[in-house]
């Protein structure tokens, strides 16, 4: 690691000033390669999900405005999410425009109320109705606006 750190400086490593920054680097360097590729199951018929790029940082910039769009100027982005593609490009377009808040979904209610008047979080983004998870009945009893 001390070696690693020696020979380059993160900043030549990754310049840029931001998450943002990085990602259209990646995105202009490697393009149609393959960023993140996301296993749901694990079964050998299963057909993983893969995004390239620029694909991500599209899906990025979307979020990026739609989050700006809701929550002003450097809004708080709290999220309650499993581990999806999506998340990805939640957190990083919530750096992006303001702060990120990851929740999580585990936690009981007042905790997470708790943890989003303390993050004064503007945006909180969590699943929709899911046959499985409850997340948006948990969001709606947590959310200090509900």
């Amino acid at each position: 690691m001390k070696q690693f750190e020696s020979e380059m400086p993160l900043q030549q490593r990754l310049p840029g000033d931001s998450v943002y920054d990085v990602l259209v680097r990646a995105a202009d360097e490697y393009g149609d390669r393959i960023a993140l590729t996301m296993v749901m199951t694990g079964d050998d018929d299963e057909h993983s999900r893969r995004v390239n790029y620029l694909e991500l940082l599209g899906v990025v910039r979307q979020t990026a405005n739609l989050l700006s769009g809701l929550g002003g100027e450097r809004p708080g982005v709290a999220f309650m999410l499993p581990t999806l593609i999506e998340t990805h490009a939640v957190l990083w377009a919530a750096e992006t425009v303001g702060y990120a808040v990851p929740i999580n979904f585990l936690l009981r209610p007042d905790h997470i109320r708790g943890l989003l008047e303390a993050s004064d979080a503007k945006v909180l983004v969590t699943l929709g109705p899911h046959p499985a998870r409850h997340l948006e009945e948990v969001a709606r009893v947590a959310a200090p606006d509900a």
